[in-house]
C-alpha cells in the first residue's frame, strides 16, 4: 500500500473503519429494539437490564484487554475482538426469549469489550502530542458516526429483508472485511512497518526524542528503552489527579453516550409515535451533529489551545446541559425544536472524546496506555451500566404514556459533575533529562 498520505493516517482510517463495523451491532440492536421487544416480549425494564448486563461485563473486559494489549500487542487482541463480534452478532438473530437476550448481552460485553483499547493504543503510539486528539476524534467517529448511518441501514434492511433477525445475519458476515484489513495493514508500532520512513518514525517518537528518552536515528528496541525510563505501576496511575479526573469525565461521557444510544430511539417511538424509518432518521441527527462536534473540538484542542485539553472538555459539558433540558421538556414532535435539541445534544455531548482520551498518553506514556485507558473505560462502562438502570427507573407512565423527562434531567445532572472534574485535568510538558515533569495549565 503506497501513498503520499502519512501511514499513521492510513492506520487511523483502517482502525476507524474496523471499529465502525463492530460498533454497528450496538446501534442496530437499539434502533430495532421496538421490533425485537415486541417479538420476544421485552419490557422497558428488560431493555434497561440488557444494556446494564452488556456494560457491566464490558467494563472489566476493557481493563483486561488493556493489560493484554500492553503485554502481547494490540493487533492480536483486535483480531480476536473482530472474530468474536461476528459470532455474537449472528447469535442475536437466534434469540427467542428475554432470558436468552440477557445471556447474549452479558457474553457480548465480555468478548467484544476488547475492541477499543487496542485500537486507541495503536493510535497513541503512531501519533504524537500535536495530533493525538484528532486521531482519537477520528476513532470516536466509530461510535458517533456509525449510529447516524447504521440507524438508517438497520431500519431499511429490516424492511427490505422482512425481518430484524436477517439484519443480524447479514451484518455478521461484514466482519470479514475489517478482519482482513487489520490482519494485513495494521502494525502495533511504527518501526514494525517495513516501509516506514525516517520522517514518520521521528514524528511518532518526537516527544521521546525531545525529552531525551530516545536518540535520533536509533529506533531499535524502542519499547523497552522507553519503559526503562518511564515505567508506571497500576497504583502509580492514581497518584496523578489528572488521571483521576479523566476517570470521572469518562464516566459522564459513557453515561451520556449510552443514554443517547439506548434511550433516544425508544423515546422517539414512545413519545412521538414515530414509525421505524422516521425514528431512524431523527435518531441519526444526534450522531451526525456529534461527528462535527468531535473533530472540530479535537482540532481546536491540538492546534489553538496547544494541548490544553480541559478547555474543550468544559465546553462540551456546559454546552450539553441546556439541550438535554430542552429535549426533556418536549411534549409533542415540533420538528424545529426536536431538531435543535437532538443536534445540540449531539454536537456538544461528543466534543470531549478526542481531548480527554489523549490525556493518559500525555501524562504517562503511550507504552502504558492500554493499562491506563483500560481501567478508565472499565470504570466508565460500569457506571454507565447502573445509569441505564437508573434511567429506566426514572421513566414514568402517565395515563398510558411514558414520560422520559426525569431520565434526561439525570443526564444533565451527570454533565455538571463532568464540568467540575474537568478543572482538575492538567496536561504536561515533556519530561527532561532530569526526569522532572512540568505541568501546563491544562
Amino acid at each position: 500500500m503506497t501513498s503520499k498520505i502519512p501511514y499513521r493516517w492510513i492506520t487511523a482510517f483502517i482502525l476507524f473503519f474496523a471499529y465502525s463495523i463492530q460498533y454497528m451491532d450496538r446501534v442496530k440492536t437499539n434502533v430495532l429494539m421496538p421490533a425485537i421487544a415486541h417479538d420476544i416480549g421485552l419490557t422497558t425494564q428488560d431493555i434497561g437490564t440488557g444494556a446494564f448486563l452488556m456494560m457491566l461485563f464490558y467494563a472489566p473486559a476493557q481493563y483486561i484487554s488493556g493489560i493484554l494489549t500492553d503485554k502481547y500487542g494490540a493487533k492480536r487482541i483486535l483480531i480476536f475482538s473482530i472474530i468474536c463480534w461476528s459470532l455474537m452478532t449472528a447469535w442475536m438473530g437466534l434469540i427467542e426469549s428475554p432470558t436468552e437476550y440477557f445471556y447474549r448481552m452479558a457474553l457480548f460485553g465480555v468478548l467484544v469489550g476488547t475492541e477499543y483499547v487496542p485500537s486507541a493504543r495503536i493510535l497513541m503510539r503512531w501519533f504524537n502530542r500535536s495530533g493525538r486528539a484528532q486521531a482519537q476524534a477520528l476513532l470516536s467517529w466509530a461510535w458517533i458516526m456509525t449510529p447516524a448511518w447504521a440507524s438508517i441501514l438497520a431500519t431499511q434492511l429490516s424492511i427490505y429483508l422482512g425481518s430484524w433477525r436477517m439484519v443480524f445475519y447479514f451484518t455478521a458476515m461484514m466482519g470479514i472485511v475489517p478482519l482482513i484489513m487489520v490482519s494485513l495493514y495494521i502494525f502495533d508500532r511504527p518501526e514494525k512497518y517495513k516501509r516506514i520512513t525516517q520522517e514518520e518514525l521521528e514524528y511518532a517518537y518526537s516527544d521521546e526524542l525531545e525529552e531525551g528518552t530516545l536518540k535520533a536515528g536509533n529506533f531499535t528496541d524502542v519499547q523497552n528503552t522507553i519503559l526503562a525510563k518511564k515505567k508506571f505501576g497500576f497504583f502509580d496511575l492514581f497518584k496523578n489527579r489528572s488521571y483521576v479526573a479523566v476517570i470521572v469525565v469518562d464516566i459522564v461521557m459513557q453515561i451520556t453516550l449510552w443514554g443517547a444510544m439506548v434511550w433516544i430511539p425508544v423515546y422517539l417511538s414512545d413519545t412521538f409515535s414515530f414509525k421505524l424509518t422516521t425514528m431512524g432518521n431523527w435518531n441519526a441527527l444526534y450522531f451526525l451533529a456529534g461527528v462535527v462536534g468531535s473533530f472540530s473540538s479535537s482540532y481546536i484542542s491540538d492546534t489553538f489551545f496547544r494541548n490544553r485539553r480541559r478547555i474543550m472538555i468544559q465546553v462540551c459539558f456546559l454546552g450539553l446541559i441546556p439541550f438535554v433540558i430542552l429535549l426533556s421538556s418536549l411534549k409533542e414532535a415540533n420538528p424545529a425544536q426536536l431538531a435543535i435539541a437532538l443536534c445540540g445534544m449531539g454536537f456538544f455531548a461528543n466534543m470531549a472524546w478526542g481531548p480527554f482520551l489523549a490525556v493518559p498518553a500525555e501524562i504517562f506514556t503511550p507504552e502504558v496506555y492500554g493499562k491506563a485507558m483500560g481501567f478508565v473505560n472499565g470504570v466508565g462502562y460500569a457506571f454507565a451500566a447502573f445509569a441505564a438502570k437508573i434511567f429506566a427507573a426514572l421513566v414514568v407512565v402517565e395515563h398510558g404514556t411514558k414520560n422520559y423527562a426525569m431520565g434526561w434531567i439525570f443526564i444533565a445532572i451527570c454533565a455538571v459533575s463532568g464540568v467540575i472534574a474537568s478543572f482538575f485535568i492538567k496536561t504536561y510538558a515533556p519530561v527532561h533529562s532530569t526526569g522532572q515533569v512540568g505541568q501546563s495549565n491544562g
